[in-house]
């Protein structure tokens, strides 16, 4: 696995983590920057199969990055798939019953093996 490798010390495989943390940080920073919260308290979820694998080496170097050019932005990283936002989205649309958001989570948790603080 490529996050696995630069902390073998292959230097290919640390420059592409560290690209990665670049593209990464830059996305969002310009988001920040467009919504003028580079220096507000910011919450930025991260997401995505390799974000949600929580590679330290890549996860501090996001950090970095956030902290010189918004360090009141606090990143989050979420590990449940776009669907299930969709679908707790499309309870509230609907008009759901009391509880069946925490019904959905549960469900979706327990089918998904994510702990409940990232769905």
């Amino acid at each position: 696995m490529l996050l696995a490798t630069p902390n073998g010390g292959d230097p290919v495989a640390a420059r592409l983590v560290s690209r990665l943390a670049e593209e990464v940080a830059t996305m969002g920073l310009a988001a920040l920057a467009d919504l003028d919260l580079l220096d507000r308290p910011a919450e930025v979820v991260l997401g995505g199969g390799v974000l949600a694998a929580r590679d330290a080496t890549l996860l501090a170097q996001i950090e970095q990055r956030y902290a010189a050019t918004a360090p009141r932005a606090v990143l989050r990283v979420v590990s449940a798939p776009p669907v299930l936002g969709a679908a707790l989205l499309g309870l509230d649309r609907a008009g759901a019953e009391d509880g069946a958001e925490e019904r959905l989570r549960a469900a979706f948790t327990a089918s998904h093996e994510l702990s409940p603080e990232t769905a």
